[in-house]
């Protein structure tokens, strides 16, 4: 367990400034102090700089920790937890320590009027959003309410901020000391960075990686892809083969022959799965004794010719529509006018949809079966289906194009995405090597109560590089 929180406090002690969001309370805030004594301690000195068990930041790096380690699913009364928990926040601490004093000798740490007159009103906005938050889940104050009815309210939900210690001027500060120490983290960040660039070598090899790694996961793998582009809307640099861009005119039919035509499909195949599943004569087990009542009587069997007739219902129902569809064609007309004119699917009418057309392939998870299987059974681009019967109506499919399987295109506009990327990431390395040199070279004395706080010198920089990445 305490393997992978490690891997997790790490990630988190990437050093760019942690924003510590309002609590539900304010008890977590100061159960570093409870943790660890009584009474207040003092842990450490670094560079002069006193570190103490009640430290109100390391509280807040405390109690953010905790808070990541419950949403993981950790015991957070596990007392070895609790224990790596209070080294890390104190390590960060120390590190956040440094990364201030040193941008403050560079002079990196000064807001402008105009800079801090703008932090401090998106923190009153913030206080704002955060006082109707706590309105609404109160339930209290509805449309119908008075003035006087909404101001008690308002009342009552500062009362319960204050006693967790917040006004509006103390959350203020709290937002702009944040603000600043982002700030200044970045400015730090460029200062150590400057004059380094990423080369378009830097890019491609970024961008290399990328559509390898979605190679291997996708490369053979259709559901896998589907499930997490179209499901989950992950970006993906790589199309498998195989994928046609399929658009139709979708006809909505009545909705009891629709009904019927489900459930008797539905019923046929339940049958067909029951008949394969039922034991040979070799294996029918032999009973104990003769049944002493009569079975429950079943439904009436559903025949391939109950389900076909229901389909042609459908079919005829639409018969006239669908003579209209194919004479315009034949006389010339486009399909995507024809989608415009007829086509009752919501999708269609999305112009970029229509161009591109539905990525259908042989092995898409996504489609209905019956457009899956007819999509792919028209056999070169032009082609027009049949109307065929679906859950949702009755399409007439038309083959658009082929989509182009392999690597998605390298744009300018996803070089200079990647560009940023890598520089980001560049930064934050520096940054992190940096402070790592800083408290190497610092002057860091621990208290004999402090040493408990320490992290374990196990924790060597191999280890953590692993961690980072079993993190990442």
């Amino acid at each position: 367990m305490m393997k992978r929180l490690f891997c997790i406090l790490l990630s988190l002690t990437l050093l760019t400034a942690v924003s510590f969001a309002l609590a539900e309370d304010n008890t977590e805030a100061a159960a570093v102090t409870e943790a660890a004594e009584e009474e207040p301690v003092l842990l450490v000195t670094i560079n002069g700089q006193e570190i103490r068990s009640d430290d109100d930041y390391m509280s807040r790096v405390y109690a953010y920790y905790l808070d990541t380690a419950s949403s993981y699913g950790y015991d957070t009364s596990n007392q070895e937890l609790l224990d790596t928990i209070k080294a890390y926040s104190l390590d960060y601490t120390m590190r956040s320590f440094l990364i201030r004093t040193k941008a403050a000798e560079l002079g990196l740490d000064q807001l402008t009027d105009t800079e801090k007159a703008d932090i401090e009103d998106a923190a009153r906005t913030q206080w704002e959003t955060i006082i109707a938050s706590f309105i609404d889940n109160a339930g209290t104050v509805t449309d119908e309410s008075t003035d006087e009815e909404k101001a008690a309210a308002r009342a009552d939900v500062e009362a319960e901020l204050l006693a967790m210690g917040y006004t509006e001027d103390i959350y203020v500060e709290e937002y702009l000391q944040n603000e600043k120490e982002t700030l200044l983290t970045e400015r730090l960040e460029s200062y150590l960075t400057e004059g380094v660039t990423v080369s378009d070598e830097d890019v491609q090899a970024y961008y290399d990686e990328l559509v390898k790694e979605d190679q291997e996961m996708y490369g053979a793998d259709v559901g896998t892809y589907e499930f997490y582009t179209q499901y989950y809307g992950q970006s993906s640099y790589y199309t498998p083969e195989g994928y046609r861009g399929v658009t139709h005119i979708l006809l909505k039919v009545d909705d009891e022959l629709l009904s019927t035509w489900k459930d008797l499909s539905a019923r046929l195949e339940e049958q067909q799965s029951e008949a394969e599943a039922e034991p040979t004569d070799e294996e029918t087990p032999v009973p104990d004794a003769e049944p002493t009542a009569e079975p429950e009587p079943t439904a009436e069997p559903v025949t391939e010719d109950m389900v076909k007739a229901a389909e042609q219902a459908i079919l005829d129902s639409v018969k006239d529509t669908v003579a209209e569809i194919k004479a315009k064609l034949d006389a010339g007309a486009s399909f995507d006018d024809l989608i415009k004119e007829y086509g009752q699917d919501p999708g269609m009418e999305n112009e970029a949809t229509r161009t591109n057309g539905y990525a259908v392939h042989n092995e898409s998870i996504l489609w209905d079966p019956a457009f899956k299987n007819a999509a792919m059974a028209l056999e070169k681009i032009g082609d027009v289906s049949e109307p065929v019967v679906g859950q949702y109506g009755v399409h007439i499919l038309h083959y658009l194009r082929d989509i182009p399987g392999g690597a998605a295109e390298l744009t300018e506009e996803m070089k200079e995405e990647f560009r940023a990327t890598i520089m980001e990431e560049v930064q934050v390395e520096t940054l992190n090597s940096t402070v790592d040199q800083w408290m190497n070279e610092a002057d860091i004395v621990y208290t004999e109560a402090g040493e408990s706080w320490k992290l374990p010198e196990a924790d060597t920089a191999e280890e953590a590089d692993e961690a980072a990445a079993s993190a990442d």
